[in-house]
């Protein structure tokens, strides 16, 4: 894969495409009650509204940056593309690449935090799972939304202001 050709390749050049806020939106979902319990996972990977969209924009991101490896200035210090490879050209077989290489680093927004009448949210303001006594999740699957690029500040937040509310809740008891 990847890693092997790059490890084998002193002069090996990467570009990364980051789609921040694709579209696709996945579930993961209780098989049964006990914790040991396997969940059901199924990310969905494109084929939420909009999943096109997101192929669209990445295919789009590679004959991008295409254009600036292949500008004379570029070229002259480079030998050839591995990946996907110069061959691969047309849409269908940039779309199939992209279906076949793409994946997502940072799955969140399972256990969003809303209000009472949203549907959707699995949790309160302070962090309490809806109907379960006792248990708060603090974590990117609280999230409403994804924040983005590299979620660690927005994780590092909610903890600091779940423990501003689990401090108080203890100074109240």
């Amino acid at each position: 894969g990847f890693n092997a050709l790059a490890a084998a390749t002193p002069n090996f050049f990467t570009i990364v495409n980051l789609k921040a806020r694709a579209s696709s939106r996945g579930y993961v979902r209780l098989t049964g009650s006990h914790p040991q319990d396997l969940l059901d996972i199924n990310k969905l990977r494109f084929q939420a509204p909009g999943g096109q969209q997101d192929i669209s924009d990445l295919r789009e991101r590679v004959k991008q940056w295409r254009e600036i490896m292949n500008a004379p200035e570029v070229q002259q210090h480079l030998e050839k593309e591995v990946l996907p490879g110069a061959n691969v050209t047309s849409d269908h077989d940039l779309d199939n690449y992209i279906l076949e290489n793409v994946f997502a680093h940072h799955a969140c927004c399972t256990n969003p935090i809303g209000t009472k009448d949203d549907p959707q949210a699995v949790l309160d303001g302070d962090f309490n799972v809806r109907g379960v006594q006792n248990l708060r999740v603090v974590d990117g699957s609280s999230w409403p939304e994804s924040p983005g690029y590299f979620p660690t500040s927005t994780t590092y937040m909610i903890a600091e202001k779940a423990a501003q509310v689990i401090l108080s809740d203890g100074k109240r008891k």
